[in-house]
């Protein structure tokens, strides 16, 4: 068996493929990355949402009623929405709360959230919004 000795002829092939893949690797690494915070925060407004209608939907005039606690105002509810959220910057956050005529119920509660997101990455700024309604059921 005989060995040979590798030609040198492609000594530099090897940095000159590197330096044009690996820009456009790390560019779809970052697209990927900044994509999946995105849809992230878009979960986390949905999810704080839902989550504000649901409290709010048992902590009716019928709670106050039954545990001899204040039924929750708008204020307790946008309170209690503000607390949910993980990763979201409390400060670009705006929730409405509306009832469809009064907390008893029957009637329905909705919850708007809006967050303002600066932008990462590759992607600009925008609103994400979620609205959700529930039957109030206390």
């Amino acid at each position: 068996m005989t060995l040979r000795k590798p030609k040198a002829c492609r000594s530099g092939a090897v940095v000159v493929e590197a330096a044009l893949v690996l820009p456009v690797i790390l560019l779809l690494l970052i697209a990927i990355m900044s994509g999946a915070i995105m849809v992230f925060m878009a979960d986390e407004v949905s999810n704080v949402s839902r989550e504000g209608a649901r409290w709010a939907s048992v902590r009716g005039a019928d709670y106050a009623m039954t545990t001899h606690r204040p039924a929750a105002t708008a204020a307790d509810v946008k309170a209690y929405v503000l607390q949910q959220p993980v990763m979201l910057d409390r400060s670009r956050m705006t929730v409405n709360v509306t009832w469809q005529g009064s907390n008893r119920a029957g009637q329905f509660v909705t919850v708007e959230v809006y967050y303002d997101f600066p932008g990462i990455g590759i992607f600009g700024a925008r609103t994400f919004h979620s609205k959700s309604t529930t039957l109030m059921t206390y």
